[in-house]
């Protein structure tokens, strides 16, 4: 290898994170007032709620909120009762009223209290609500621009919900540090060698990347015309999508986007899949995953949807020993005081590079100047 290129090499390998930033609360809390007091905060999908009256508590917030679908859209609500503090609903239903009943205080569908009973004049507290903004169904807080963070996005028509239908949300807890999560989630790297399902479904050999200043894309096509399941599971999945395409094949084997902190976006044959990377400590992350397909999916072909599932999680979990030994080989580093770093490989973990210069840059000069 000549000079010049060890000389690259060492400038890649210098803008990976070193183990503390794993580990150190101190660290966790600058992240909190760097990375996500301003960031895209993400509650869910109007399909969520696709008729009026309908409501969907946000089980990852202890359903302390809930989306509300009303004539004008959906709103984010507080399902706290200003009373007693109680929570009013838990999962989703549908009413034309918000209605706690503990002692009967009741909303309307905006969080306006039209009913206090026993209270001579009305109390006038009423439920708290966030502005909400939707990319692609997909609701935010107001806080940022999203309209403008993925203006420029090739992929999005590929990413469109339209006549799809909510399936469920899973949630799941890690013991380990939500940026080791999102790094697996970013490389190629591994796919091939790790992941015998995943491996001969899509095909890495054709990845293609695509960059913004709070995202990045990975494209990868499909491998061999799924001639061969790498799993049993997958085999199953095989023949589900062969059986839906017929002749034809999938234009792509997924597509997967990463919108900078924590939030992650898939597409797979008649396949949406949103996901979420939520740190709860230095050592801690919850990660939401929410399930979308074509509407005459959900409601006629179960076994789809079962197969979908069952391949989805076989390379969830092997995901998720990657994750592990990975963070437990950082923090055998960290606990002896010492700090390694190698080698971004190129192509395959351009993403996760993309991924740290986005972090050191957030988190500012002084963060970068004190490593």
């Amino acid at each position: 290898m000549s000079d010049l290129a060890n000389a690259h090499t060492l400038r890649a390998s210098s803008t990976q994170l070193p183990v503390d930033v794993y580990f150190d609360p101190a660290i966790y809390q600058l992240e909190q007032e760097r990375l996500f007091r301003n960031a895209p905060q993400y509650y869910g999908h109007e399909l969520m709620v696709p008729n009026i009256g309908d409501y969907h508590t946000l089980a990852w917030m202890d359903h302390g909120k809930m989306l509300k679908r009303v004539e004008s859209g959906v709103q984010l609500l507080s399902n706290v009762c200003r009373h007693r503090q109680a929570l009013i609903h838990k999962g989703r239903g549908n009413g034309d009223l918000i209605t706690c009943n503990i002692h009967g205080w009741t909303y309307d569908n905006q969080g306006v209290l039209v009913g206090a009973p026993h209270f001579a004049d009305n109390p006038c507290l009423n439920l708290g609500k966030t502005q909400l903004v939707s990319w692609n169904g997909l609701l935010f807080d107001a806080k940022r621009d999203i309209q403008q963070d993925l203006a420029s996005l090739g992929v999005a028509q590929h990413l469109s919900f339209e006549q799809y239908a909510y399936s469920e949300s899973v949630t799941t807890e890690y013991d380990f540090n939500w940026k080791t999560f999102i790094e697996v989630y970013s490389e190629d790297y591994h796919v091939d060698p790790f992941h015998p399902g995943l491996g001969n479904f899509v095909d890495c050999s054709e990845l293609k990347w695509e960059w913004g200043r709070q995202y990045h894309v990975q494209t990868v096509g499909v491998k061999n015309r799924l001639a061969r399941a790498g799993s049993q599971v997958y085999s199953q999945w095989h023949q589900e999508v062969l059986k839906q395409y017929q002749e034809k094949q999938p234009e792509f084997g997924a597509i997967w986007l990463t919108y900078y902190p924590n939030i992650m976006v898939e597409w797979y044959p008649h396949v949406l899949v949103v996901s979420v990377a939520i740190p709860r400590g230095p050592e801690k992350t919850t990660v939401i995953t929410e399930f979308y397909y074509p509407e005459e999916i959900v409601w006629f072909e179960p076994d789809f949807i079962a197969a979908e599932k069952a391949a989805y999680f076989e390379t969830a979990v092997e995901d998720d020993e990657i994750c592990y030994r990975m963070h437990e080989g950082r923090r055998a580093l960290w606990q002896r005081g010492e700090s390694e770093v190698g080698p971004y490989q190129s192509p395959t973990e351009d993403g996760m590079q993309h991924f740290h210069e986005y972090y050191r840059r957030e988190m500012g000069a002084d963060f970068v100047k004190a490593r």
